[in-house]
């Protein structure tokens, strides 16, 4: 805490403001880096380590403008459904753009441990029934929504999840699919509305 000492009139030491107190306590801001620690419950070094990382900060800044445009500021798990089918039937999108990032997502959460650390406590009966079946035939419907739920996963993961920040750059490779996902979801100025 810092303290600042008003004159012996009452007026602060540039003598414009009248004020009660001869003495007031100013709180020390926080650095960011320590109200984000605090905020996440983790220890400071490690979200230095996570800040100084690109990938970590492209993820967060793509997911808030993507919620931003895509959700009016908020996604909920029960909406993705609808903006896939809106997504899916875009004729002036090509969808090979997202055949990467799904094509590598599908073939992880056949895993079933992996797909357990993704989902942690939640059910999706969408997003099994997509990987129930072989890649080669999902239609561009189900391709979306699979991303769409594991972006949300991630996100959900990165914010609320029970592992240190330290474990989420252990996932760069999947954080940066999820990235190039999101740009192809995100309009652009040139997208037409």
């Amino acid at each position: 805490m810092e303290t600042v000492t008003f004159g012996s009139e009452g007026r602060d030491p540039q003598g414009s403001t009248p004020t009660r107190w001869r003495e007031r306590k100013i709180r020390h801001m926080m650095t960011f880096d320590q109200w984000f620690a605090k905020y996440l419950d983790q220890d400071e070094h490690q979200v230095e380590v996570l800040l100084c990382d690109k990938t970590a900060i492209r993820f967060l800044i793509a997911w808030s403008i993507f919620e931003s445009k895509c959700f009016r500021g908020f996604a909920k798990i029960n909406e993705l459904s609808d903006f896939a089918k809106t997504f899916s039937e875009r004729h002036d999108f090509d969808f090979a753009a997202l055949q990467v990032p799904a094509a590598l997502f599908h073939i992880r959460y056949q895993d079933k441990q992996l797909y357990k650390n993704l989902m942690h406590s939640q059910q999706s009966k969408e997003l099994e029934s997509v990987l129930i079946k072989e890649f080669c035939n999902l239609n561009s419907y189900e391709i979306t929504l699979m991303l769409l739920i594991v972006i949300y996963r991630f996100r959900n993961n990165i914010f609320h999840g029970n592992k240190g920040v330290k474990s989420w750059l252990v996932f760069g490779e999947q954080i940066n699919l999820c990235i190039n996902a999101m740009q192809s979801f995100i309009p652009t100025t040139t997208d037409p509305a």
